[in-house]
């Protein structure tokens, strides 16, 4: 039986950790990481399934992450975030919103400002490295804390809940992550249990 956790503890959860990742390096954010150019949005919305990612707290022992994009103005992005546990059967929801991070830029940079439950949507972390929207997105974002102190995030989606067999897509998705991201931080999302619900 799926058991959702009550509304309250869930904002408090995400909004207590929704700043701080849980990569940590004794290091400034990283400035090598490239973004997709003249970013297609609304190629992008819809459902995406996390195949892998840097653990954070709140998603500990949680699987079958899902992800929705939904146009809601011209600017504005509608984030659904919903992900269930194996281990005691539950599932969380985060509700949220995105928009460009440099909007008044003449080429569209794929950074997006994410934010959940109303808190300030005031940070540039989400960085889409590379997608081709149909496939893949590899997603990555950092935070600075302090002068030589860094938090990173990394999110590999898949437009399906197996990653397809497209060899171009294999090999654009696979080449950024091994250029950009710390395999050793990487946890594999389960998305093949038959328990796994369809958010």
């Amino acid at each position: 039986m799926m058991v959702k956790f009550p509304l309250l503890f869930t904002v408090l959860v995400l909004l207590g950790t929704v700043t701080v990742n849980a990569v940590l390096y004794d290091r400034p954010c990283r400035t090598d990481v490239p973004v997709v150019q003249n970013f297609a949005l609304t190629r992008y919305l819809g459902k995406w399934y996390e195949l892998q990612r840097f653990e954070k707290d709140f998603q500990t022992n949680y699987d079958c992450v899902q992800t929705e994009y939904g146009l809601l103005d011209p600017t504005t992005v509608s984030v659904r975030n919903s992900a269930y546990s194996l281990v005691n059967e539950t599932s969380i929801e985060a509700i949220g919103t995105a928009k460009f991070s440099f909007p008044e830029q003449d080429i569209v940079q794929a950074k997006l400002n994410v934010s959940f439950f109303g808190a300030p949507n005031d940070r540039s972390n989400y960085w889409v490295i590379d997608t081709d929207y149909e496939h893949f997105s590899i997603v990555w974002a950092c935070e600075q804390l302090g002068e030589d102190r860094s938090s990173e995030g990394y999110w590999f989606l898949s437009r399906t809940r197996r990653f397809t067999d497209d060899v171009e897509a294999n090999t654009r998705a696979f080449h950024a992550i091994r250029q950009y991201i710390d395999r050793t931080e990487i946890r594999f999302t389960n998305q093949l249990d038959e328990r796994c619900p369809d958010f």
